[in-house]
């Protein structure tokens, strides 16, 4: 997964900000350095790509110009599928959209992160002097996030957590806590119209006997009335 561009909309200190990162150069180094003064906005907007990841948090702290619900995030990432422009909203379900601001499955990011979650991520890749200190102290007792990745990594677990999350995704589109839509509550619709249609057409056994009874009586006057148009 590779960052092009993040659009900081309403975001923190920014409004309709984009940091560019250009496009993948064969043979040349990928690496791309932000820097800029104190208070530029570099921590926010190393905190916006990991909301853009993995949501916005409940308590943002970045909401001091655009109050929560008018917060957005975007940004074009390049994942295993070709480039997809994604875009971030504060909403507590479907913040994740599309270009066309149509909800879509955190699976998209998820199964591209490998199944790691935001602390992992920040852990990892957000560094400072706290977390290089607090990552090396983790990997030398074999603990903590940092350490269980390491071992997992080394012990060939990496497809691992790729599955969890793509049987996390399936399971979700089967069911999902309160959701309106899903192969459950398809069912459950299609079952509620089988219901109906089978009280519409359901008899009661006496009601069912005597129907037999009057259509036995039926055949037998019909073959008796056949017998006698051929006599007369």
């Amino acid at each position: 997964m590779r960052l092009k561009c993040l659009d900081l909309t309403r975001y923190g200190k920014f409004t309709d900000h984009r940091i560019e990162f250009g496009e993948r150069m064969e043979g040349q180094s990928d690496l791309h350095i932000v820097y800029g003064p104190n208070e530029a906005g570099k921590s926010t907007a190393l905190a916006g790509f990991l909301d853009l990841l993995f949501g916005i948090e409940t308590r943002s702290r970045f909401n001091f110009i655009h109050p929560y619900p008018t917060m957005r995030i975007g940004g074009t990432l390049e994942l295993s599928g070709g480039p997809q422009e994604l875009i971030r909203i504060k909403r507590p379900q479907n913040s994740l959209l599309d270009a066309r601001d149509q909800p879509i499955s955190e699976g998209t990011l998820l199964g591209e992160l490998g199944g790691i979650d935001r602390d992992s991520y920040r852990t990892m890749f957000s560094l400072d002097d706290a977390t290089l200190e607090a990552g090396g102290e983790s990997i030398l007792s074999s603990k903590g996030d940092l350490g269980q990745l390491l071992f997992s990594a080394s012990a060939g677990l990496a497809d691992l957590s790729k599955g969890l999350v793509d049987l996390k995704t399936e399971a979700e589109g089967f069911y999902k806590y309160r959701a309106r839509s899903g192969e459950l509550s398809d069912l459950k619709a299609r079952l509620a119209e089988l219901k109906v249609e089978r009280e519409r057409v359901d008899t009661l056994a006496s009601d069912y006997a005597q129907l037999i009874e009057a259509r036995d009586r039926a055949a037998i006057q019909y073959e008796e009335a056949i017998g006698s148009r051929s006599r007369i």
